[in-house]
This record gives structure tokens, sequence and C-alpha cells, in this order.
């Protein structure tokens, strides 16, 4: 799901004017509301936002969705000057955390879903190091599946492609492909979460 793109008010340099190896700038110019920057961020960030909510979310699509749009509106409206590429990733981590924690608090199938996943990270852990034991789960989760699962997962739910075109990339039907899906992020939550037991000391 591709989150949609709050409206900003500034319009600001060009996509091309900002990097990561400027990121006070970069970050300055989030929170002035610079529709450019936001536009290079989103460009920039949002399949991997899109992987770690995926994560956060146990392999719930739908919920994972949830969780980038509120993350992308928390960079909107919270975002501070930050001083480094890993200031702003574990920033935006910890406030897709923040985001998970704020849907489970509203009950029914998001707090089902997230409940599944409450034991399976360190919420006092360090944002850093949360963030890390997170992504590195959900990394040796993916590096067991076969080829084709890998892109079954990064293209439906990292790279948002349609059912329809990775059905025609893989020459299945998109029932097929919405079925091995469904099983898919059932061994993904189970995967995750055994990674993650095992970091624990």
């Amino acid at each position: 799901m591709d989150c949609p793109e709050p409206a900003m008010v500034d319009s600001g340099p060009s996509r091309e004017d900002f990097t990561f190896e400027d990121v006070p700038r970069l970050s300055a110019s989030l929170k002035r509301g610079d529709e450019a920057a936001f536009a290079w961020l989103h460009n920039a960030w949002s399949g991997r936002i899109r992987q770690y909510c995926f994560a956060l979310a146990a392999g719930d699509a739908t919920l994972a969705g949830e969780i980038a749009q509120a993350t992308w509106l928390r960079v909107v409206r919270h975002i501070r000057v930050l001083e480094s590429e890993a200031a702003l990733w574990n920033w935006i981590a910890c406030g897709a955390r923040h985001a998970a924690t704020d849907l489970r608090r509203t009950g029914g199938r998001y707090q089902r879903a997230l409940g599944r996943f409450a034991d399976w990270w360190r919420p006092n852990t360090e944002t850093r190091d949360a963030a890390q034991d997170l992504h590195a789960a959900l990394e040796s989760a993916l590096a067991i599946l076969s080829d084709e699962e890998r892109l079954l997962i990064e293209g439906r739910y990292f790279n948002d492609a349609s059912l329809e075109d990775i059905a025609r990339q893989i020459d299945l039907t998109t029932r097929a492909v919405e079925g091995r899906l469904a099983r898919l992020r059932v061994r993904l939550r189970e995967l995750i979460a055994k990674e993650l037991l095992s970091q624990r000391p």
C-alpha cells in the first residue's frame, strides 16, 4: 500500500538538491514544510519504511500500510533537525514504533495483529538497537526464502507492485499469488519471531 503524501506548504529546491550527506539541511527543510524535501525523502526511503512497517505489523500488509501512513504524518508534523543519515533513520524508526503502539491501542484487528508481535521486540531497548534488531531479523527471515518467495514479498510489500504485475512476472494467476503471499506472511511472522527471540540475552 502506498501512503498518500500529506499536503505541504512551501515549494523548495528540486529533489536533486537534497542528499543524505547533508541531513541537517534536509531535516531543516522538512521541518519548514518544504514539499520538495518531503518528496525527495519519500522517493528515497518509501520502500525502506514500508519494509520496516511490514516487519512491525508482523506481516499484516493492511496494518503495515496504516503504520507507514502514520509514520509519514509524524515526519510532517514532528520532524526536528538531525545531524546524520543514521540519526534520521533512527528518528523515523522510533516514530514508526510509536505509530504501531498507537494503533495497537485502537483495538480490534490492529490490537490482535500487534499483540502477536508485542513480545518479539524490546520496547525499552535504545532506538538504534531496536531498529537494527528488527531489520536484522527481517533480513535473516528473507534470506531463508527462495528467490521466488523473496520476489513475491519484496515486489508486493516493499516495491508496491500490483498482484497482476507479479502474476505476469512469475507466470501465475493473481489468485495463486494471493494464496502464496498469505502463506508467506505467516511463515515470515514465525521466522522473525524466532530470530528476535534468539537475540535476547
